[in-house]
């Protein structure tokens, strides 16, 4: 089916207009495509309904192009999934991170979106990393930084999935979240409430997936990523192309 189809399932065309705005600027028809990293598969759902609607096979293979190495999917996959993961925990929570005291553990383009969304709260943000250079980054930007480890008091964990490969979220203390692209789940803990388990030291609050699920309803960010991550793999030159075709229709 062509780009210029009106017959899209209710929703996917409307849902996905970067998708459709790359398609339509796009020299050759589309073509297969998969991507690789640590972003989960798209559900079989949507696939098939990009299929239906654009005739665009897009699969998972572990070998492909990781979407997080690009320069500019990397930019808005950090803020976008910032915004996702504080307000999940503020929701699941009920709980207020003005005044609180938060550690960011890790590295990688989400660590210091996180940490700067953080601070226009009113939280207090310390950086958690072994990285010499974000331990520069984080120092002139005035964040007090510390080694990664599971000490500390701070009533707030958020971890980055990135540098931090001997902790993972049930070792800390207080209340953590995992922002990882494939984020620990609290299936297994005992719950006092849906999204929240109880680990041997504190509490996990089981973060949202960045992509759409079958498993639950897909929300307002999720299909900002997805379309986002579509678009990038089917730009006629990627999405750090000298054209800058995909900076520029995912700018805001």
């Amino acid at each position: 089916m062509s780009s210029s189809s009106s017959a899209a399932p209710v929703g996917l065309e409307g849902g996905f207009p970067i998708t459709r705005e790359l398609l339509g600027a796009r020299s050759l028809p589309p073509s297969p495509v998969a991507y690789g990293g640590p972003l989960p598969a798209l559900p079989l759902t949507l696939r098939e309904a990009l299929r239906e609607t654009w005739d665009l096979r897009i699969d998972h293979d572990p070998a492909a192009f990781d979407p997080l190495t690009s320069r500019a999917f990397g930019i808005l996959y950090a803020h976008v999934r910032a915004e996702q993961v504080l307000f999940a925990l503020s929701s699941r929570t009920n709980l207020t991170l003005a005044g609180a005291t938060v550690r960011v553990v890790g590295d990688g383009a989400l660590a210091p979106v996180l940490t700067t969304a953080l601070r226009r709260l009113g939280a207090a943000v310390v950086r958690a990393t072994d990285d010499p250079v974000e331990l520069l980054a984080a120092r002139l930007d005035g964040v007090r930084v510390e080694p990664v480890s599971t000490a500390g008091t701070t009533a707030f964990t958020l971890l980055t999935g990135v540098g931090h490969d001997g902790v993972s979220a049930l070792d800390f203390a207080g209340i953590v979240a995992d922002a990882a692209p494939r984020p620990t789940t609290a299936a297994s803990l005992p719950s006092p409430r849906a999204h929240v388990g109880t680990t041997p030291r504190g509490t996990l609050v089981e973060m949202p997936s960045p992509l759409p699920a079958d498993t639950e309803p897909t929300t307002a960010a999720q299909r900002r990523l997805a379309d986002a991550l579509v678009a990038a793999l089917i730009v006629d030159d990627g999405p750090d192309g000298d054209s800058g075709a995909f900076a520029a229709a995912v700018t805001p």
